[in-house]
C-alpha cells in the first residue's frame, strides 16, 4: 500500500480554480463548514486568538480576511473587543 501524503497547504492556482469553478452551493457549505469547526474545536479561545493574531502578522493583507469573515476589520474588531 502506498502512504497518503497529506498536503498541508493550497497552492494559489489550486484556490483560484475553485474560486472560478465553485457554485454558491458549494461556497455555502463551506463556509458552514468553516463555521462548525471552528465552533468544534475544544481550542480554548485564548489560543485560537494567539494563533489567528500571529498568522496576521506575516500577512500584510490581514484585513482583508477578516473583513470577509465578518465584515469588520482586525483594527475595528480589537476596538470592540476593549
Amino acid at each position: 500500500m502506498i502512504p497518503l501524503q497529506i498536503k498541508t497547504t493550497m497552492s494559489k492556482e489550486q484556490i483560484q480554480a475553485i474560486l472560478d469553478n465553485a457554485n454558491d452551493e458549494f461556497l455555502e457549505r463551506f463556509f458552514e463548514t468553516m463555521l462548525n469547526e471552528i465552533n468544534s474545536d475544544d481550542e480554548p479561545y485564548y489560543k485560537k486568538t494567539r494563533q489567528i493574531l500571529l498568522a496576521s502578522l506575516n500577512n500584510e493583507h490581514a484585513d482583508d480576511f477578516f473583513i470577509a469573515i465578518c465584515g469588520w476589520s482586525l483594527e475595528s474588531l480589537i476596538e470592540k473587543s476593549y
